[in-house]
């Protein structure tokens, strides 16, 4: 009988312990005196945020129902391997979808009306989006001042329309398959009858398009495209970064997630540093102290840029391979990676690849302290790849012991 039990226990603690869920989110509903309604929110926390004390962007993402998911995918693969810095998702789903999500127009037809119903809500969501919603998320988390906006179709004309209404209000659109078939006064204007001012540094405008043929909407995003160029080339003052990135092998509901995947990355693409690679490039810079001095001030000034930390640990890490591969620089891998090590003291890798320099000089008591405290960092983490961290420990300890 008591062995019964015991078994009966145990299937019930692995019963409850394989039905454990993995939340990629939260929800929460915040509540619009100017939309007169509630809003549900779908909300994603990066997976630092409960551990670092730092700031973060936020991505809101238009028609949360079919995003959320593979765009917290997205990011998480991206930040993974080191394309773009973590950031908060938040995800409004829709009440209206077509009011929220189009501008009044008066040229609208009679059979667009029919089939979209209630429309013309767009400056309303403006308004909710800019005195209800993002005053709230940076009142409740921990946000920086930088925010990046996703709109497919309806969602598209969206950021149109609000990157034409009220540049200001995102520092990067992600616009993706417009709906420009929609009629708008605002948005057939000419640029520099919408901006009056130089817009704020580090404005970006990602535009994207599928295999769409039909009607009016590809050449208006082919005219919108050339809007922005000829902007660009004649306003250099303007600080606007546009891409126009064309998919003709997506279509409308599958271009979604290439075109956050890309927009992203190209985002975030200008804070990559350009390490120098030869001996004469680093001399050119004035030399190895110079060119450790110029890749911090570098990933500094980013950051002021940019209104949140953008981490030096990757240059560091590259700046540190280019030294150790320059015969006359090797030393300086030691310097480029003991930085790294003390602007990073959570990160396994900036432990590891120092011991693998000191292992090269010969310090191989240096060595071991650092593959330990690698090796200890990432079982900590849950991080499968452990055991190559335990290889490079136990292979040191190898050498050590034929050197005693």
């Amino acid at each position: 009988m008591k062995l019964k039990f015991l078994i009966v226990l145990y299937l019930l603690n692995f019963s409850s312990y394989s039905q454990n869920t993995i939340n990629i989110g939260k929800t929460k509903t915040l509540h619009s005196e100017i939309l007169n309604e509630d809003r549900k929110l779908e909300i994603y926390f990066p997976k630092s945020y409960g551990e670092a004390d730092k700031t973060y962007p936020v991505l809101y993402l238009l028609d949360s129902f079919y995003n959320f998911s593979h765009a917290v995918g997205t990011v998480e693969y991206l930040f993974l391997n080191q394309l773009i810095p973590e950031m908060i998702i938040v995800g409004i789903r829709n009440t209206r979808r077509n009011r929220d999500l189009t501008p009044y127009s008066s040229e609208l037809s009679k059979k667009h009306r029919e089939r979209l119903g209630l429309t013309g809500g767009a400056d309303k969501f403006i308004d909710f989006l800019d005195k209800e919603l993002i005053p709230h998320v940076e009142r409740t988390y921990r946000t920086a001042p930088y925010r990046i906006i996703v709109g497919h179709s309806l969602g598209g004309l969206f950021n149109v329309y609000t990157f034409f209404k009220k540049p200001e209000l995102f520092n990067s659109y992600i616009t993706i398959s417009p709906s420009l078939w929609y009629p708008n006064e605002l948005i057939s204007e000419e640029f520099e009858n919408v901006f009056t001012d130089s817009l704020e540094p580090n404005r970006t405008f990602y535009l994207t398009l599928a295999n769409e043929n039909s009607g009016n909407m590809r050449g208006n995003v082919l005219k919108l495209s050339g809007e922005f160029k000829n902007y660009i080339n004649t306003h250099k003052e303007a600080n606007l970064r546009f891409k126009y990135e064309p998919m003709s092998k997506e279509s409308h509901g599958s271009i979604g997630l290439p075109s956050i995947y890309f927009g992203l990355r190209y985002i975030f693409s200008s804070n990559k540093y350009k390490i120098p690679r030869t001996k004469e490039e680093i001399i050119l810079q004035g030399g190895p102290d110079k060119v450790i001095e110029k890749t911090m001030n570098f990933f500094e000034q980013q950051s002021k840029v940019f209104g949140f930390e953008l981490t030096n640990e990757y240059g560091l890490e590259d700046l540190g391979y280019t030294f150790l591969r320059i015969e006359e620089y090797k030393e300086y891998a030691i310097d480029a990676f003991k930085l790294r090590v003390e602007a990073h003291p959570k990160s396994f890798d900036a432990y590891s690849d120092l011991a693998s320099v000191y292992e090269e000089f010969g310090e191989f008591q240096k060595a071991k302290h650092n593959y330990q405290e690698a090796l200890r960092l990432i079982k900590e983490t849950g991080d499968p790849e452990w055991e190559f961290y335990q290889v490079n420990l136990n292979n040191l300890e190898k050498k050590i012991k034929v050197k005693e």
